[in-house]
């Protein structure tokens, strides 16, 4: 299984490639096909960024979560006296 933060780095290069690609298409903005590509490729890579978002938050939580299970004393049942 991928760790989550591999997940997150992949989805991390996703925005970045989909900027870089957003960028490159820009230029060609009197094409009507360009600008169709355009856009789907500025909602593809707003869905990334809203994935990696999301799983950035994910990851905090559970963090979050198990440095408090972590920091929580053991029950320790009491001693049994001796009669």
């Amino acid at each position: 299984m991928t760790p989550l933060k591999d997940i997150h780095a992949l989805l991390d290069a996703a925005v970045r490639a989909g900027n870089a690609a957003s960028d490159a298409i820009a230029s060609h903005a009197a094409n009507p096909f360009a600008v169709m590509v355009l856009q789907r490729t500025r909602l593809a890579t707003s869905e990334h960024r809203k994935s990696r978002d999301d799983l950035k938050v994910a990851m905090i939580a559970l963090h979050k979560k198990n440095q408090s299970i972590a920091l929580k004393p053991v029950d320790i049942p009491p001693k049994k006296s001796k009669k």
